[in-house]
């Protein structure tokens, strides 16, 4: 949690002191909480649709539903609440510069709900790896799949450290979010979110190669291994928006205007955490295309085999 020594505050007083030469602006201040209102809206409908397509798919189509998919329809109900809080957190100061917010409005709320929204987010983000791995489980060839129950045991303990830091973060609790209080200690909160957004970049690179990993000694046509590879590899190509998020993450620990860097880099938190689950849905997406549009499956196909027979 951010320490400014404060003490307690006016209605029209800024949690920080402003920059110099800049006023504080209650009535109308810079604000990017139109971005994260439609960002939060737009990402759900964008996730569910994916998320409708595999349990139809798996559902339906192939008759094969298993934990994964349930797991990424917790994913995905865990990343609405999260996205659902993270847009609460405009009524308490996100999107502004925290100069412009009252210390009446900010304190003890803006970092609990942070608290609440974060727990959401890391336990949707593990939802969507395991689903992503228990796929991999279930359908790759090789065993044993010794890499395969290594990341899951990883994904689960570093997802769960971050998820619920408020519980061993101050003491006493309510210190976390409380700036009134003096007495007590906390950890440095920074550290552990940057140790989650490292972790989840390190394990989005292995659920990304994993695939090669264990392929590579599976004999199968040239042209079939290297499509069965490219169809696994999708669930980890989150990677790139979780190398932003890390990015950004790292960038609002060491600045105090939280509300405001904390906007920035939650729109990208709230990005890796709809993109992972539509990364989680691609795998089974074939099967729909096969049975809905078997021309793009056949041209796709013809094209790569043809590709791969001439190279």
């Amino acid at each position: 949690m951010p320490s400014f020594g404060l003490s307690l505050r006016e209605e029209t007083v800024g949690v920080i002191p402003p920059p110099p030469g800049v006023t504080p602006n209650f009535i109308n201040p810079p604000s990017l909480q139109h971005i994260i209102l439609i960002t939060n809206i737009i990402l759900p409908l964008v996730s569910l649709l994916f998320a409708t397509l595999r349990i139809y798919t798996t559902g339906i189509i192939t008759r094969s539903v298993g934990i994964d998919d349930y797991m990424i329809a917790l994913s995905w109900l865990l990343a609405c609440a999260s996205s659902s809080v993270f847009s609460l957190l405009t009524r308490y100061g996100l999107g502004l510069h925290l100069w412009d917010v009252p210390f009446s409005t900010f304190n003890g709320h803006f970092i609990k709900f942070a608290a609440i929204c974060g727990t959401f987010y890391g336990l949707s983000i593990m939802f969507s790896k395991l689903s992503i791995l228990v796929l991999f489980q279930r359908y790759l060839p090789q065993k044993p799949k010794k890499a395969i129950y290594a990341t899951i045991v990883v994904v689960i303990l570093y997802s769960l450290i971050g998820s619920f830091e408020w519980l061993y973060a101050c003491r006493p609790i309510e210190k976390y979010w409380d700036l009134s209080i003096t007495r007590g200690s906390c950890i440095e909160w920074p550290k552990i979110t940057v140790f989650s957004g490292v972790m989840n970049t390190v394990t989005d690179s292995v659920i990304l190669f994993l695939p090669i990993f264990i392929l590579r000694k599976v004999r199968l046509p040239r042209w079939e291994k290297i499509g069965l590879v490219l169809v696994m590899m999708t669930g980890g190509f989150v990677l790139v928006i979780s190398i932003i998020r890390l990015k950004t993450t790292v960038d609002m620990a060491s600045n105090p205007d939280i509300t405001w860097e904390s906007a920035r880099s939650g729109i990208w938190w709230m990005i890796e955490l709809h993109t992972a689950i539509v990364c989680a849905c691609l795998p089974v997406g074939k099967a729909f295309l096969r049975k809905h549009f078997p021309c793009v499956v056949d041209y796709t196909f013809n094209n790569f085999v043809h590709g791969s027979q001439n190279d």
